[in-house]
């Protein structure tokens, strides 16, 4: 059950930055596009500010960020409910979500590369995070189909 409370502060961790980057998002899309920059802006290349102003930073006219920031809300709450109730279902639907980021941060991170051309280190460090999310909830789903066995003997 340590696997689920490691899944909260990796959500809760996400969430803070999710919260940030929402902000910046938000604050680029609808206050002054060329202005305020984050403290991860190293140079053109690696510059979180350059990655979210871009237009190909938004999914279906929604910036990424804000994706972010519905999700790990609930994998937060899953993790809790699971850890609070020792429940195992929690785990099966941890793992769907998580891979569907997986493949959400995969494809943000693609689009980083080979189209906007800038690299956003919190974004990396999200897809980090989710990655981890992943493999920790696929171990709990691995230990349910095992506890049963384990019972039995």
């Amino acid at each position: 059950m340590k696997k689920y409370r490691a899944i909260a502060i990796l959500s809760a961790v996400a969430l803070v930055n999710a919260i940030y980057l929402s902000y910046k998002a938000y604050y680029f899309r609808y206050v002054d596009p060329l202005g305020l920059t984050s403290f991860c802006d190293f140079s053109k290349v690696n510059s979180c500010s350059e990655v979210l102003r871009h237009p190909l930073s938004n999914v279906f006219g929604i910036p990424f960020p804000w994706v972010a920031l519905a999700v790990y809300p609930v994998l937060l709450g899953l993790a809790w409910y699971g850890y609070k109730h020792q429940s195992y279902l929690q785990a099966k639907i941890l793992v769907v979500l998580s891979f569907l980021g997986v493949c959400f941060n995969g494809f943000i991170i693609y689009r980083e590369i080979f189209f906007i051309k800038a690299f956003c280190l919190l974004c990396f460090i999200c897809t980090l995070i989710i990655v981890t999310i992943f493999v920790l909830s696929l171990k709990l789903v691995r230990e349910s189909k095992d506890a049963p066995v384990e019972s039995q003997v």
